[in-house]
Parts: structure tokens; C-alpha cells; sequence
């Protein structure tokens, strides 16, 4: 049976007789198979080499090779060496030796006279398993493809499957934005790091980096700006370390990096001021130019901790106290830090408290005009009054406010409480210019140019009596948003001052692209200008630019007659300090211009 799709089989006969060929042939032609013939031995080889045969009909007795020489062959050879072979003969049984053919592999013999259907029958069983044999090899082959196919398949999904558990490995160990390893990862390389280091007396450092005034950026130019921003900062951390350092991102703007195998405390400074120097360098976005610094904490190992758990605590503890220090800086942990984080923390609380509970009051310091003694304004300062304590400055609590975001809602209650005393003194009849602080997170996230807006429009005050205080750190945090924010208040009438001049960027290209009215000095220049010619140098240098830019000058720190009489004589406009007034409250400073209090006297005007 031939299957569907399948060609014939094939017949092959070998004799050297054309006759009996064409007898054989037509004997098999009932089985409907290809016939093929060969006269010779020989030829049936040349046959048997590109071709199967379903069975062989072969001569005993040829010239030049016989019968069994062919067959002797054809077994010979891996291709026909099972193709069934029954041997033809015209001789008697007893006139050929049979065994001899069946050693060589002979599956029957047919003597002549040749019965037709015997022939056939004989044959026919032999293309039959020849079909049943292809047939059988056709389903190998397909359960060999498809074992195969299965095989390629199940490899494939075994790599994917791969693929994907080493991508999810990275991803639970990595950082998706930075690539940089993350808070998991970072951890079990350092329990490694801190086994090795035990082992041979060396220290670690673990450093907890926080970048300072980053959400301003997010808030300013957006979120992708800010990734880009972080992808920019890890490429300068990565530039930082060395063979067997590691750094890491864990999240937001909060890095850490462990320094391995440091020989000596005294090594880590030097590694530590890299990376703030990396990150102090300015950062164009958008076209415009950031300052986004850092601080650093540090902890050691073993000195500081000896696990992973508190050496990243005390890390963690030591880089707030690097914020609290300004920013831009690095602090090692102590041990008194734990006991002042507790009480900050403490202090965060009652500070939420003392918004809710109406504990912060302004005091007023006055500000004198340096060629008369008059005052000419005051100076708005938030104190925190504790119930059952002294009253607390602002330089003690205004850093925490910045860091917690209540500055926000405290600036406001600021400025509408110093503008509604500024209304009550003008209703006594005192002219006085109140001077009010904002900071940088003000013009964010408070929206200060709006909140002064109603303000004004709220209270029947003069803008150009209100003076809101910046300082240039402040500034330059977004001098975009800080030019916009300030030139809108400027178009309101409110006079501008830049608060402790000469400690920040003190660039003259910025001064003048602002809309200032007022430089103010710091302290820091004032102290001792009166014994160092530098500081009365750089003052002079001050008051001389701010008057070449139209701007008043104020001397912040004023505290001794030689300071006023100096900076009389550089050409300062205003100064204040504790010389004159230390801050007061409203019904103090009433009293002081009730008195019509003036410094006419004590500076012999």
C-alpha cells in the first residue's frame, strides 16, 4: 500500500539477459511500482548509489560478477546493506549452493520456470515493508522535528525565563532610574566589605549624601527634569570613587557610598570633599544654571558601628547635621548627635504645636539712619514664645521650619502680621518701613508674589513701605523664578533687599538683573571691621558698589560707637544692630518713638 502523497516504489532487477529483464518486469507489473533494470552487476551498483530500493530481483549466475559477488557488495555498503534481495536462477536447487546466498544476506530465491503470481507475491511482501518501513521513518522524522521543535522551543522559553529572572534580580538590586545599585544591594555588598575588613583591621566609611535644595528643581522645571538632573549627579558620584567603593541610590535625592578598605580614618576627608566639590559645580537645565550641592554624613567602621544596620543610622544622623551646618559640607558622626537628633525631632513636634496653638510672635528690631539717629524702619522677626520658657530666637528654629516646610505657612502668618502692625503704627502716626524675610521655598512653594498681592490689597498699606528680604543663597537657587518673582514685586511698589550680602555668590551680574533697592552687610564684615582692614575693605568695596547701582546700604550686627562711626564715615545709610536696639516687641517699640528715640546725642550729630 503506497501512502497518500507518496511516490511508487522502487523494483530493481539485475540479469544479464534482456529477456528475462522484460519477463520480470512484466510479471511485477500488477504490483504498479517503478521497475528499474540493470544488465550487470556493476551497473546495479552505480544504481544503488544515489537510490533505495524496496527489493532486488538478482541474477545468480553473470559474467564478470555473479549473483553473489553483487550481493557481497551491495551488503558492503551502508546505504544498501538492508535492502532485501531475493536471488533469480534459471538453475536447480541442487546445481547452486542456496547458503552460500543466504550468508550474503539473500532474503528468498525463485526458480525458474517463473510463476507470475508467486513472483508477485514474493515481492509484493517486500514493497509492502517497504512502505510500512518509510512510513515508519516519515513519523520518526516528524517526532524527530517536532522533539526538535519542542526542544528549540523549551530552550528558548528556558532562556527567556532566564532573562527574565536575571532582569528581575537587577531591577530588585538596582536603581531604574540611575542604574546605580539600590538600598538592597548597597547593603549586602557592605556586610561583605565589613566581613573582609575585620579580618584585616581596615576601616570603612559609609557616607549618606543628600542633595541640598532639590525639590526646587522638581518644582521650578518638573519632574523629568529633575531625573535628568539625577542621572547627571550619579554620573559625578560614579567619577568620585575607587576600585571596590560603592555607590547607591536609594531613592529621591538621597545617595550613600561606602569606601572600602580605607588604611586610616585621616584618608576619608580627602575622598569626602570630592565628592562635594563633584556636586557643587553648577548644572545647566533648560538654559538655565542650578546649584544644587550636598551634604554629607559619615559613619565608620569600626569606630561608629560594627553592622551594617547602625553604621547607616549614625551615616544617616551625621548628614543632617551636615544640613543644619548650611549644606555643602560633610560632618563625621559623634556620639552627642543621636541625643541632638532626638531633641530636633522633639523640637519638629512643638513646632507643629506652637502653628496650631498661636505660640510665635514678631519682635521689631529698629533700623537707624546713620547720618541723623533716627529710625527709619523696622525689621520683622519671628520669636517662638514657649509656655513655661524663655523666648526662643528665630536662629534656633527657622532652619527647622525650612526643613519640615512649615516655613510656608509660618512666612505667610509673617508677613500678614507685620503688614497688619505696619497698618496700626501708621494709624498712630508713625512712618516706618517694615522689612520682612522670605525664603527660597517661599517663592516655590508658597507662592509669594500672590500672597503679598492680597496682602496688599487686603490692608490699606503703601507698598513702597514694605520691604521683602532675600538672601543670594536663596536667589540663586532659581535665578530665573527668583528674577520673575522679584520684578513682579517691584511692579507692586514693594521695595527688594538682599539679606547678608557678601556671604553667597556676590556676583554683580546678578545684582544687576534684579530690581534691588537695599544691600544689606553682614555681620560677618561688620564685626570686625574696626580691627581688620580687610573686613573695612570689603565693606567700603559694598557701599561703594551699591551706591554706584542706586541701592541703600544697611550694616547688619551694628553693636559699637567705633563700627557706627566707621561705617558713617564709608558713606552707610542705615544700620542695626544691638548698638542700637536688640528686637523688641510692638508696645516696646512704641514706646521708643513716643520717646522720638534717636541717636542724635551719643553720635554728637
Amino acid at each position: 500500500m503506497m501512502m497518500p502523497d507518496e511516490k511508487k516504489a522502487s523494483i530493481l532487477i539485475v540479469d544479464d539477459s534482456a529477456d528475462k529483464r522484460l519477463a520480470l518486469a512484466s510479471a511485477l507489473d500488477g504490483l504498479h511500482e517503478e521497475i528499474v533494470e540493470a544488465a550487470s552487476g556493476r551497473d546495479a551498483l552505480r544504481l544503488l548509489l544515489n537510490h533505495d530500493y524496496a527489493v532486488i530481483l538478482l541474477d545468480v549466475k553473470m559474467p564478470e560478477m555473479d549473483g553473489y559477488e553483487t550481493a557481497a557488495l551491495i551488503r558492503s555498503r551502508k546505504r544498501s546493506q538492508s535492502t532485501p534481495i531475493i536471488f533469480v536462477t534459471a538453475y536447480a536447487r541442487d546445481d547452486i549452493n542456496i547458503l552460500q546466498g543466504y550468508s550474503l544476506g539473500a532474503v528468498d530465491y525463485v526458480f525458474a520456470p517463473i510463476i507470475p503470481e508467486i513472483l508477485r507475491a514474493k515481492v509484493g511482501v517486500f514493497v509492502e515493508l517497504y512502505y510500512k518501513t518509510e512510513e515508519i521513518k516519515h513519523y520518526g522524522q516528524q517526532l524527530e522535528s517536532l522533539v526538535a521543535t519542542r526542544t528549540a522551543a523549551l530552550t528558548a522559553e528556558i532562556a527567556e525565563r532566564r532573562q527574565a529572572q536575571e532582569r528581575l534580580h537587577y531591577l530588585a538590586h538596582h536603581d531604574a532610574l540611575t542604574n546605580m545599585p539600590n538600598r538592597v544591594l548597597f547593603v549586602e555588598r557592605l556586610k561583605q566589605a565589613l566581613s573582609r575588613a575585620q579580618g584585616r583591621h581596615h576601616v570603612v566609611a559609609v557616607l549618606f549624601i543628600d542633595l541640598d535644595r532639590f525639590k526646587l528643581v522638581n518644582d521650578t522645571l518638573g519632574h523629568e527634569a529633575g531625573d535628568r538632573l539625577l542621572r547627571t549627579m550619579s554620573g559625578h558620584l560614579l567619577s568620585c570613587i575607587r576600585d571596590g567603593d560603592v555607590v547607591a541610590r536609594f531613592g529621591g535625592d538621597e545617595f550613600a557610598v561606602f569606601l572600602n578598605d580605607v588604611v586610616t580614618p585621616a584618608d576619608v576627608p580627602p575622598l569626602a570633599q570630592k565628592f562635594v566639590a563633584a556636586l557643587a559645580e553648577p548644572f545647566v537645565l533648560e538654559g538655565t544654571e542650578f546649584f544644587v550641592t550636598c551634604s554629607i554624613g559619615i559613619s565608620l567602621f569600626p569606630g561608629d558601628g560594627t553592622d551594617t544596620q547602625t553604621l547607616m543610622k549614625n551615616a544617616d544622623t551625621a548628614m543632617y547635621r551636615a544640613k543644619q551646618q548650611g549644606g555643602n559640607n560633610f560632618q563625621f558622626y559623634r556620639a552627642d548627635m543621636n541625643s541632638q537628633s532626638r531633641k530636633r525631632l522633639e523640637l519638629n513636634n512643638l513646632l507643629r504645636q506652637a502653628l496650631q496653638r498661636q505660640e510665635f510672635v514678631l519682635h521689631y528690631q529698629p533700623q537707624f539712619d546713620l547720618h541723623n539717629g533716627t529710625i527709619v524702619g523696622v525689621e520683622a522677626l519671628i520669636h517662638w514664645a514657649r509656655p513655661g520658657a524663655a523666648v526662643v530666637p528665630p536662629e534656633d528654629f527657622i532652619s527647622l521650619l525650612e526643613e519640615n516646610g512649615l516655613i510656608v505657612q509660618v512666612g505667610e502668618w509673617v508677613l500678614r502680621t507685620a503688614c497688619a502692625q505696619h497698618h496700626a503704627w501708621r494709624n498712630m502716626g508713625y512712618t516706618l518701613r517694615m522689612a520682612m524675610n522670605a525664603s527660597g521655598r517661599q517663592f516655590t512653594d508658597g507662592g509669594l508674589v500672590k500672597i503679598v498681592t492680597d496682602i496688599v490689597q487686603e490692608n490699606p498699606v503703601k507698598p513702597c513701605m514694605l520691604e521683602i528680604e532675600i538672601t543670594e543663597n536663596a536667589i540663586m537657587q532659581n535665578m530665573p523664578l527668583a528674577i520673575e518673582s522679584l520684578q513682579a514685586l517691584g511692579k507692586l511698589g514693594i521695595c527688594i533687599a538682599i539679606d547678608d550680602f557678601g556671604t553667597g555668590y556676590s556676583s554683580l551680574g546678578y545684582l544687576k538683573q534684579l530690581p534691588l533697592d537695599i544691600l544689606k552687610i553682614d555681620e560677618i564684615f561688620i564685626r570686625d571691621m574696626t580691627t581688620n582692614p580687610d573686613d573695612a575693605a570689603i565693606a567700603k568695596a559694598i557701599i561703594s558698589m551699591a551706591h554706584s547701582l542706586d541701592l541703600k546700604v544697611v550694616a547688619e550686627g551694628v553693636e559699637t560707637r567705633e563700627q557706627v562711626d566707621l561705617l558713617r564715615l564709608q558713606g552707610c545709610d542705615l544700620g542695626q544692630g544691638f548698638y542700637f536696639s536688640k528686637p523688641l516687641p510692638a508696645n516696646e517699640i512704641e514706646r521708643l518713638l513716643r520717646e522720638n528715640y534717636s541717636l542724635n546725642m551719643t553720635m554728637g550729630a
